[in-house]
């Protein structure tokens, strides 16, 4: 399990660094596809089954989807790329590389260390992950924070909609 975690931990990294890296917004769009799958294979791999399946659907699907519709509304081909500092590149490696190094540190300090364990089951004995205990955060004590963001998402199509049709 440690090997695939570890294999999985480097396509993220790979992809995260792709997203970065990429002078082209369509493969950044496309190398952030692949970190986001890369992410729902995390969350199988911790038993979240319901949060794997909304990561694929949700952010590998629909948002990605509206990525490459503005990137193809922006018309990235034009030639004016923005100039790039040699301090902000160096500002970003720094903190790339010690991110990189924070999480190669906690993946093999984690058989060292004292960890926590989670229960299996919440009260009423639903199973920690699963559709039900989700559901019931997500519409029980998160409600007000889900449908704050429906509405936030909802204005932002519409003002991209509106800006869209002034060209």
């Amino acid at each position: 399990m440690s090997f695939f975690f570890a294999l999985v931990f480097l396509l993220s990294a790979t992809s995260a660094l792709g997203v970065v890296v990429s002078r082209r917004p369509l493969y950044a769009a496309l190398s952030l596809v692949v970190n986001m799958l890369s992410l729902a294979l995390l969350f199988l791999v911790l038993s979240a089954q319901f949060l794997a399946a909304a990561q694929v659907i949700v952010y590998a699907g629909a948002v990605m989807v509206l990525f490459v519709f503005v990137i193809a509304l922006l018309n990235p081909t034009r030639q004016d790329s923005p100039v790039r500092d040699p301090r902000q590149i160096a500002a970003a490696v720094l903190v790339g590389s010690g991110l990189v190094v924070a999480a190669g540190v906690a993946f093999v300090g984690e058989g060292r260390s004292a960890s926590f364990s989670l229960p299996d089951t919440l009260p009423g004995g639903v199973q920690l992950g699963s559709i039900q205990a989700m559901g019931s955060a997500l519409y029980g004590d998160f409600t007000f924070p889900f449908e704050a963001t429906a509405l936030v998402l909802v204005v932002a199509a519409v003002g991209a909609v509106y800006l869209s049709r002034g060209r």
